[in-house]
């Protein structure tokens, strides 16, 4: 049927399309590629201090501190951040803050409160800055100094938010227990700061951590009268405490209630009850939970096999778990982790079955993955007794190569296969045994 003079005008209104096609990001700037690429922090800071300046810029200078802190080179840095200063090189808090996160890592609170004092004269104080110190404090066992500076955060210019009292909350309850963080929800509240998802769910571990299950289940009903929704965190913390106190059915029940309450399970629920099977050795029903899982549309991860595969390997089904392995792979595309491999491998030398082991060390090379030394020892050994002479050696050449050393006792098991091997491989070992 010929279109329409209509149909023809709207065919011809019809807007082109254009593919969009992203801008490329930018080239680094030849300054910043020439500070990476000096030997030292020394050097880079050198650098700087002598650059043009207009090259002195918060890019550049942040590079250089960045660099200094990484060296752990932090006497340098009050003396560097002087120096920026009487150049008036300007710095944004984001810079400060990496640089009081790094302290405090390195178990240097000392040190970071004096970097977040040399903050006001580059700039402004902001929530980043502020919530760098707190965490600092806290993380090195300063809670009452974190807690001491929130009323000085309108003086700092900075307003005090959830986040920063979850903060303080974190350090609370590893000190002062489940009591003494519901006393600053209680003061978080007073101030007219509204709790989030992460307050409670911090609130609710502290409670199950202390055997209160009471107590965690009041706080999700008061989450809901709050109006805050729970999480899927929220109700695996619930979970897991009730596996604690050996309630599997009830854990599982309260998953299922989950979806009553407009919250989709997601992996971490079903990890909490993986591991629970787990832990009584129930490989099947760790099976049929990653079988629910595809029929709810989650992709099984690598954390949901490695507990599988750790179940089977205690059971001594190690060719079971090399088939879950497979599995894995091939049916849900999920590829295995440094773990997976170590686990398989290690239950492998558990069950002396070092035919199987080396084909999942060699599958785990494949993928950039090796194993930890004493698994390294243990392989050597056991196909030297199994009188594997070229596949031990084979195995020494890995290890050589990573510069891991074998014990007196695998050497015993490599010499006792020597005798019955060919000279090539009689060869190798010399070389091995000098090279190490």
């Amino acid at each position: 049927m010929p279109a329409t003079a209509a149909t023809q005008r709207r065919r011809r209104r019809r807007p082109r399309k254009f593919l969009y096609k992203p801008k490329p990001p930018p080239e680094p700037h030849p300054f910043l590629l020439h500070l990476k690429s000096l030997p030292s922090p020394i050097a880079a800071a050198a650098a700087l201090l002598s650059a043009p300046r207009h090259l002195q810029d918060h890019p550049f200078a942040a590079c250089v501190l960045y660099r200094v802190a990484r060296a752990r080179l932090f006497p340098l840095l009050l003396p560097l951040l002087a120096a920026l200063r009487s150049l008036r090189v300007p710095l944004q808090p984001t810079a400060f803050a990496a640089l009081i996160d790094r302290l405090g890592a390195a178990a240097r609170p000392n040190a970071a409160a004096l970097v977040f004092r040399a903050v006001p004269a580059f700039c402004s104080h902001s929530n980043t800055t502020f919530h760098a110190i707190l965490h600092s404090f806290v993380c090195n066992g300063r809670v009452d100094e974190a807690r001491d500076m929130l009323p000085e955060a309108p003086k700092l210019g900075v307003r005090t938010n959830a986040v920063s009292y979850n903060i303080i909350l974190k350090g609370v309850c590893h000190r002062d227990r489940f009591a003494g963080a519901r006393v600053v929800l209680e003061e978080m509240l007073a101030r007219g700061v509204r709790p989030t998802v992460v307050t409670f769910n911090t609130l609710v571990s502290s409670a199950c951590r202390e055997g209160e299950l009471a107590a965690a289940e009041r706080l999700v009903d008061e989450m809901e009268r709050r109006g805050v929704p729970p999480n899927a965190v929220t109700y695996a913390l619930l979970m897991q405490a009730l596996c604690n106190e050996g309630r599997y059915d009830d854990a599982k029940k309260l998953m299922f209630d989950m979806e009553y309450r407009d919250c989709q399970p997601e992996a971490a629920n079903y990890g909490v009850l993986m591991n629970a099977c787990a832990l009584h050795g129930d490989a099947d029903g760790v099976r049929g939970l990653i079988s629910e899982m595809r029929k709810r549309k989650l992709k099984p991860d690598d954390a949901s096999y490695n507990v599988l595969i750790r179940c089977l390997c205690d059971a001594g089904r190690v060719e079971a778990a090399h088939r879950a392995l497979v599995e894995m792979q091939l049916k849900d595309g999920t590829a295995p982790s440094a773990a997976t491999y170590r686990t398989l491998l290690d239950g492998c030398c558990e069950a002396r079955d070092f035919d199987l082991g080396l084909r999942v060390f060699n599958a785990m090379l494949a993928s950039g993955h090796f194993p930890l030394a004493r698994t390294f020892r243990q392989l050597v050994r056991g196909l030297g007794e199994d009188d594997k002479g070229e596949e031990a050696c084979f195995v020494l050449e890995q290890m050589a190569q990573r510069g891991i050393r074998l014990d007196a006792e695998g050497w015993q098991s490599v010499a006792a296969c020597v005798c019955s091997s060919s000279a090539s491989e009689m060869m190798l070992i010399d070389d091995l045994v000098s090279s190490s």
